[in-house]
């Protein structure tokens, strides 16, 4: 159905001259590996602060989860069915 609607519209057709310029690389700046970022100071300390803030968001969620377990258990929105139902009907 999509391709039908695209082939109708001539989509393609229309966005060909876009996607070609896309590749054109022309008379820009020649990028080196003297132009990469240099890392500066310790790793160990940015690993370190990194980790915890990743942590943080991990405790975050966990608590997040559980406690919208324990609201949806406790609220009786959705029956978790931990034992076969009293009766079939």
């Amino acid at each position: 159905m999509l391709a039908k609607h695209i082939v109708k519209q001539g989509l393609l057709l229309r966005n060909a001259g876009a996607l070609s310029r896309a590749s054109y690389h022309g008379s820009g700046v020649k990028v080196t590996m003297n132009d990469l970022p240099v890392p500066q100071g310790d790793w160990k300390e940015n690993h370190t602060r990194q980790n915890s803030k990743y942590n943080a968001v991990l405790a975050a969620g966990i608590a997040a989860l559980v406690g919208t377990i324990a609201l949806v258990k406790s609220t009786g929105i959705i029956d978790l069915n931990y034992s076969p139902p009293e009766s079939t009907d």
